[in-house]
């Protein structure tokens, strides 16, 4: 896997020939895919289609069988140009770390693990607590968060590595329709407000014409199908990607799925 000064021709990020294996069978397999600088690219499929590997690979964190991974800044030359916001379950209650603290965290991968967070880490934790609306939450123990105030949390600790290209695994994932929303809301804000190139896996399919450049969807490990945002949300596409049947609407100039 090549990370040392990549040439993507300009692009956020560039796969070539990954092939992913887990056990001796292929978990996601993508010749080509390239991410283009700024794009917010939504990433759909259903489950066990690959989905958080490519995150993973992306990421850094996950190698790719021989191809290549090439992602300028990324591994151990530029870290923090990538940071990885993980899907948040349950959290133990008893967590002894505030969520600050736990915002703190995503220095370490700058700092290394023997040295711990200044000042100025400090003000850009409580900065960016502010930026996700969380900042009266700080001195809350991380485990007494509900759901969607932990996602917003990891959002923040991805944050805090200053990362060009921000992932996003499932960040709506077992959170409350409000919840939802406000954490869609609060993703689109930061990649507007940032300028970053955003990666989002999602099973939310009604939010990629609002949120989404383009959308990748993959079923069995593999690309299906990659394409404008507004163009993803149609029924023979959408069936032949999850196996049933949809039915797109218009409501308010924009396509709503039922299923």
């Amino acid at each position: 896997m090549s990370r040392e000064m990549p040439d993507t021709g300009g692009a956020a990020a560039l796969l070539r020939d990954v092939r992913v294996l887990r056990q001796g069978r292929v978990v996601l397999d993508v010749p080509l895919l390239e991410i283009v600088r700024g794009e917010f690219l939504g990433v759909i499929g259903p489950n066990g289609s690959g989905k958080s590997t490519l995150l993973a690979v992306l990421a850094g964190r996950l190698g790719c069988g021989g191809g290549q991974a090439l992602v300028p800044g990324s591994g151990k030359g530029g870290r923090g140009r990538v940071a990885l916001a993980p899907q948040m379950s349950a959290l133990d209650p008893r967590l002894p770390i505030s969520v600050l603290e736990s915002v703190m965290v995503g220095a370490y991968a700058e700092l290394g693990p023997l040295r711990r967070p200044g000042p100025e880490v400090r003000a850009r934790a409580r900065e960016l607590l502010t930026l996700v609306g969380i900042a009266h939450l700080q001195d809350r123990p991380i485990g007494r968060c509900s759901g969607g105030e932990a996602q917003r949390a990891a959002i923040a600790r991805a944050l805090l590595q200053r990362p060009d290209v921000l992932l996003l695994d499932e960040p709506t994932s077992a959170l409350d329709w409000r919840a939802q929303r406000e954490i869609l809301e609060c993703v689109r804000d930061i990649h507007a407000r940032l300028g970053l190139t955003t990666v989002m896996v999602t099973h939310e399919l009604n939010s990629l014409p609002v949120l989404c450049t383009r959308v990748l969807a993959l079923r069995q490990g593999r690309p299906q199908w990659l394409g404008p945002a507004a163009q993803a949300l149609e029924p023979e596409r959408l069936a032949a990607i999850f196996d049933v049947p949809f039915t797109v609407l218009s409501h308010q100039d924009r396509p709503v799925v039922l299923f």
